[in-house]
């Protein structure tokens, strides 16, 4: 296997892995009588739905702002582990989770571009 498809497959563990967390984090953590299910689920998972099709075929420019993306739920699961004391697996998972997606998000557009120039130049 290459880098670029080992990085690409690794991205995209990383993004169904962190999918799968929230919603596990969301529908199945406990939490009290008030708490807005349908708004955390559009809040936390729709936002993921948005570079599906980018990564899915793999394009360096969904890679790129998908790893922006990434930030955000990073900032979000460092203030759960923080804020609740670092108990329960959810917000561990999904800080695990977003920062491996960034970083594979980031090397991927790097070695992809590699890659491209080095097919570029021999072509020439």
């Amino acid at each position: 296997m290459n880098q670029v498809a080992l990085f690409r497959w690794l991205t995209l563990a990383s993004y169904f892995g962190l999918m799968l967390t929230l919603l596990g984090w969301i529908l199945l953590a406990p939490h009290t009588e008030n708490y807005p299910t349908s708004a955390m689920l559009l809040l936390g998972v729709v936002p993921l739905l948005f570079p599906l099709r980018g990564l899915l075929y793999a394009r360096p420019y969904t890679h790129a702002w998908t790893s922006f993306l990434m930030l955000f739920y990073f900032s979000h699961s460092v203030g759960e582990v923080y804020s609740a004391g670092g108990s329960g697996i959810y917000p561990w998972l999904a800080l695990l989770c977003s920062s491996v997606c960034f970083c594979t998000c980031i090397v991927f557009v790097k070695v992809d571009a590699k890659r491209r120039h080095a097919s570029q130049n021999k072509t020439h």
